[in-house]
Parts: C-alpha cells; structure tokens; sequence
C-alpha cells in the first residue's frame, strides 16, 4: 500500500516553528497499524513543545511529528496483527509498556521502568495517516461516537485523577482549567463529588468549567482563593483538590486552603520545580500529595468507556474548536491563548 501524508512536524528548536510535511507511508512492519485518523486532539505535551520550554528542550529534540490525541479508522495491517481489522474504529493508549520490569509486574505498566512514549517514537497523529503499534491501540467499542474517540487518552487522565481519591460527596478544588481540568471537573460531578470550585485565568474557561458542572469558579487573578470561596467551603475547606494548572503559586493557594487529612493530586506538568512546606503541611496537616503519569493500563481505559457511554454529550462540550488540518498554526494559536477548551485538527 503506498500512501503519501501529510504531518504537522516541529521543525526548530524554537517558540512555535511548526510546519506541514508531506511525505510517503514506510512499509509496515509485522506488528504496525495503518492508521486513517477522522480527528486529533492538541494536546498540554504538545503546547510546551510548540512554546519550546524548558521542559520540552530538555525532553525532546527537532524535527519531530506532534500530536498523539486521536481517533480513527483501521485501513491496513502488518501481516502479525491479529487484534484489530481494516474498518474498526480505535484511539491510543500512549504508554508501551514492556511487560517485564518491576513495575510492570506488580500492575504499574503506566510506570514501567522501560516506558516508551508514542510521542518519543517518531509518530504523530496531526496527519492524514498515522502508523501505531498494534500494542499501543484500543477499539472503541459500539455506542461511543467515532466523535469521541480523540477525547479518550486526555479524559482518562482526568478519570484517573478523580478516581486515585474518593470524591464522592466530597469538596473538591480543581486548579486550572484547560481541557484536563475541565474534563476533571465533568468527572468530578459524575463521579458524585459534593460542591466544585474551579479556578482559571481565562474567563471563557471558567464559564465553560461551570457549563461541565463546577459549583463555585474564581479568577485567581482578581481575588485570592480565600477570598472567592463561599463561607461554607471557607469554614470546611477542601477534601480534594486536583492540580492542573502547573503554577506554583496556585498549588500554594491550594495547599494552604486544604482540610488536614485531605488530598492533592497532581495532574499537572511544572515547567520548572518549587518547593512545599513539608512539616507545616504534609506531616503536621496530614495532607497526601500524588501524582497521575498516565491511565492504568487498562483500568483507566474500562472506566473511560463507561463514562463515555453516560455522559458522552456532556464531556463532549470540552472540543470547543475544530479546524482542518492545514490550519495547524492557528490552532495552535488558539489552543495557547485560553479562548478555547480541547482544539482538534481533522484532515
């Protein structure tokens, strides 16, 4: 099969560079997938390499193809694939595991000591075409709208965040509102939580966090979290608060406005390290501090689905933008501004 693509590429080791490629299809090796992609999603990785952080000229190195948020249809497979067909309708896991590790045995995949990352190994799926490791896809099953299916990799970061600690009736704080924090808002109300608050800068986000189901949301610009807070949550403070945003002065804010005994969960990537007061917090306050790399593999996956299938519409609301391939530049633009929620690129 021979088949020309195009691929959004990061070009330079600079602030946005980014350029459209055209290019053929190698030949498929016995275990790859060819991969049609319908829709695909931009992505907070994909933000600190168009930016070019600090973070991300550390972590990567030009040119190389973006994008690993997608949906799409299988069109052709290497002569070893046996779980998926020409036709069936997938997204991606982005996490391969190796199977073998320490971490992999006792369940932790996502973790593995040998993880390797679809971003990290030449692919991308800003592009007409994409080939995937048959280890890497996962079918979307019947009742979930092939719409949906670019929505599944980033909602599970969100699930997995909300879903690590009990936030059933619970008060939870979700710091920062782009598309993980809003999803995790969305899970959050599912998942039964009892009165959301969500902070963001953007006042577009925050209406649309209180479209998803948050209670309460503030301007961290305008007034401190203390001040915002409604005397009740004032008086109790929060259970939960889930992290986003990457900013060390909100997850301060957080901090200092969480019950003893209660739980932060970062789903956030810092551009930079900062630092907490341990024995003020952590141990005198008995707060837990946790981390989410990822979806359990699959757990995570399982749980997604299920949502999905309850309140597809709803989380739906997030893919506030979509714009055709060839205005890769502008959606990202707009991904980086905070005028929007999930941004997707459709060939």
């Amino acid at each position: 099969m021979s088949i020309d693509t195009r691929s959004v590429f990061k070009e330079a080791a600079a602030p946005r560079s980014l350029g459209l490629r055209r290019q053929p299809i190698a030949a498929l090796g016995p275990h790859d997938v060819l991969v049609r992609i319908h829709s695909a999603s931009i992505c907070g990785t994909d933000l600190h390499i168009y930016k070019w952080n600090e973070w991300a000229a550390h972590s990567y190195r030009p040119p190389l193809p973006l994008g690993h948020e997608f949906g799409g249809t299988v069109v052709g497979t290497g002569a070893a694939v046996t779980r998926v067909h020409a036709g069936d309708i997938v997204s991606a896991e982005t996490h391969l595991p190796c199977g073998e590790c320490r971490q992999c045995r006792l369940g932790r995949g996502h973790t593995c000591d040998n993880l390797r990352l679809f971003s990290r190994m030449g692919l991308g799926c800003f592009a007409d075409h994409t080939v995937v490791p048959e280890a890497l896809l996962r079918l979307v099953p019947d009742g979930i709208a092939v719409d949906f299916a670019t929505m599944m990799e980033p909602l599970g970061v969100s699930v997995r965040a909300v879903t690590e600690v009990s936030v059933t009736g619970a008060n939870v704080l979700v710091v920062g509102c782009g598309p993980i924090g809003l999803f995790a808002v969305a899970a959050a109300r599912a998942y039964g939580a009892g009165r959301i608050m969500a902070t963001d800068l953007a006042a577009y986000r925050r209406a649309l966090a209180q479209r998803l189901g948050a209670d309460v949301v503030a301007d961290p610009a305008r007034q401190s979290l203390g001040d915002a807070m409604p005397a009740q949550l004032a008086r109790e403070k929060f259970d939960v608060v889930i992290e986003t945003s990457g900013s060390e002065q909100a997850f301060q804010d957080a901090l200092a406005q969480t019950r003893k005994g209660g739980d932060i969960v970062f789903a956030s990537l810092p551009e930079r390290s900062f630092s907490i007061d341990m024995a003020r917090h952590v141990i005198l306050g008995e707060i837990t501090l946790r981390g989410v790399y990822g979806r359990r593999l699959d757990q995570t996956w399982l749980q997604v689905e299920t949502l999905l299938r309850t309140h597809g519409p709803q989380l739906a609301q997030v893919m506030t933008h979509r714009l055709p391939l060839a205005d890769f530049d502008a959606a990202f633009a707009l991904a980086a501004s905070g005028e929007a929620g999930k941004v997707v690129l459709q060939p």
